[in-house]
């Protein structure tokens, strides 16, 4: 969940596979969203504070709404964070993001690598009574990959998927498609080629299971999308927790679910989820013992560090990077886009904005990703920045030049999370191009789930995106720029980029299709500057002593059920 992160686009840190996990990012304050190589750096120490007075319940702050809990159209982390407690699928991650079986009980795989036949466990249930069978997940795949059912995040299922896309263009049947229930329990699903990261995607929020009867009856808004777990009595659930209760934009409340197969290993009876934008309010609430960890800005991080309080981090191997929407003519020129990103020297930004550690990134993909035969996907892969702070305003120049504009005709605007950290980084940003390029830039605020809505409708000249990967390559990083991604958001289109991803989506040669991944970012990034990377992310926390065992990674910001509990 990888994704989507989100996106989680945020300010400076933010909660999207899922990645939603891919899906949009998370950073480490203001906003939410779904890594690879997660490392954790456990803290030392005890906790000066006791915690939450809530017995059997712990909370923690997801920092925004989780604006979509349909695993079929779901593209952020906020999201997924609530749909991993929620809903078991065929396999989860464990506390080392690795997957393991969950209504999977047992699973072959053919010769060739390509067709994976689960056999489901028969004592698993949705919440309206009915068993988990191979149908639920025939009938989610097959709704995700219909352009009326399926939302940004069906590629990941059309583009593996055998005929998948195919089914997503209308030019084929169900019963063409490479998922078919043999029978209750035993599901089939064929991909195009064998993937590595195959075990991953099973545990992916859009390979989720979905009870057809539940999501039917939930209905359909104005708009004609489903209702399904818009509220708590259109839920279907049939994992740890249920949706106890909802306040929008404010918390959300889950509780154990008794008919979980595997209930006598879950020892938090209740988890809340405060969805606090402030980080003033956010460490206030901590110290006052309402809620058991939050995330720490840069600030942040030097009070409790002068309290002598354990501070918790774990590289999320998100990228952070400018958005920029390719149909605003004035972001029409690479020499334009990447002038507005050279503009912002990333090292005094990292050392000086964000002082928490991250890493000044080189390229799209993270350091930390897995690569070919063992090694890291950077393996080979030069410096895709140079980050020219000093050329920026004779590149600005030219490149306008060429589109026979002036600094005067640009009108460009820059969204971001309505946070107050977001806005404080957006001024940021804001005052680095007048000084540097001469230009006002416009900044416009939005509620999370509105900024979603007007990245996903192009209503948007710049936004600071934030992506966390859905699964451990760097595919999911660069698929969501191919022309028909539901995630390419600038909408750019280059044959050559898409024929690249495309090749090596069929290589089955590790090391080859290493070379034409490279290839392929090195077109988007040091050529087109689609995007303009700025850093790679870590994320800085702390936990009261009241809570202990929770996992949070890369691909799993928040999980309860690796042996979370409460022991105070």
């Amino acid at each position: 969940m990888k994704k989507l992160l989100a996106l989680l686009l945020a300010g400076l840190m933010a909660v999207a596979a899922a990645g939603c996990s891919s899906a949009p990012a998370s950073s480490g304050d203001d906003s939410a969203t779904d890594s690879g190589s997660s490392t954790t750096s456990e803290a030392t120490g005890t906790s000066n504070f006791a915690g939450t007075p809530d017995e059997g319940m712990v909370t923690v702050d997801l920092r925004a709404e989780p604006p979509d809990l349909n695993p079929i159209t779901t593209t952020d982390a906020a999201s997924a964070d609530i749909l991993r407690e929620t809903t078991a699928g065929l396999m989860k991650l464990d506390e080392n993001d690795q997957p393991v079986n969950d209504l999977a009980e047992d699973y072959t795989v053919s010769e060739d690598g390509c067709t994976y036949t689960f056999t489901i466990r028969k004592d698993a249930k949705w919440n309206n009574g009915d068993p988990v069978t191979a149908h639920d997940f025939v009938f989610s795949y097959l709704t995700g990959m219909s352009k009326d059912g399926g939302g940004n995040y069906a590629f990941i299922l059309y583009n593996n998927i055998k005929n998948g896309d195919k089914y997503y263009a209308g030019e084929c049947k169900a019963e063409d498609v490479g998922v078919k229930a043999v029978d209750d329990y035993t599901l089939e699903v064929t991909f195009n080629t064998p993937l590595a990261y195959a075990l991953h995607l099973f545990a992916f929020q859009t390979y989720l299971p979905v009870n057809e009867k539940i999501y039917e009856a939930a209905g359909k808004n104005s708009s004609g999308g489903s209702l399904y777990n818009s509220e708590p009595d259109l839920m279907g659930y049939n994992g740890p927790y249920y949706v106890e209760s909802w306040t929008h934009n404010t918390e959300l409340v889950l509780a154990k679910n008794p008919d979980y197969y595997n209930a006598d290993d879950i020892k938090i009876e209740k988890i809340k989820y405060t969805m606090m934008k402030d980080s003033n309010a956010r460490m206030n609430a901590y110290q006052g013992g309402q809620v058991d960890c939050i995330n720490l800005t840069a600030d942040q991080i030097d009070q409790m560090k002068s309290m002598n309080e354990p501070i918790h981090t774990y590289v999320d191997n998100g990228n952070w990077y400018f958005q920029f929407n390719l149909q605003t003519p004035a972001l029409q020129s690479a020499k334009v886009r990447k002038a507005l990103g050279d503009a912002i020297d990333p090292q005094s930004y990292i050392d000086n904005v964000l002082r928490d550690g991250s890493e000044l990134a080189n390229g799209l993909v993270p350091t930390s990703i897995n690569g070919a035969n063992g090694g890291k996907y950077v393996d080979g892969r030069e410096d895709l920045m140079d980050h020219d702070t000093a050329g920026a305003k004779a590149l600005f120049d030219e490149g306008l030049k060429e589109l026979n504009l002036t600094a005067d005709d640009v009108k460009l605007t820059y969204v971001c999370d309505d946070t107050s950290r977001a806005q404080t980084e957006a001024a940021y940003f804001q005052q680095q191009w007048k000084e540097v390029l001469g230009i006002d830039v416009d900044i416009s605020p939005m509620a999370f789930e509105a900024r979603l809505d007007a990245m996903t409708n192009g209503n948007f000249d710049i936004v600071f995106a934030g992506w966390s990967p859905d699964y451990n390559d760097a595919m999911t990083y660069l698929d969501m720029f191919m022309k028909d991604n539901g995630n390419n958001y600038g909408k750019y289109d280059n044959p050559e980029y898409d024929d690249l991803l495309n090749q090596a989506m069929e290589e089955k040669d590790a090391a080859k299709r290493q070379e034409i991944l490279h290839q392929a970012e090195t077109i988007l990034i040091q050529e087109d500057y689609v995007v303009y990377p700025i850093y790679f992310s870590v994320i800085n926390y702390v936990c009261s002593n009241k809570l202990s065992g929770m996992t949070r990674t890369g691909f799993q910001e928040f999980d309860f059920c690796d042996g979370a509990e409460i022991v105070s």
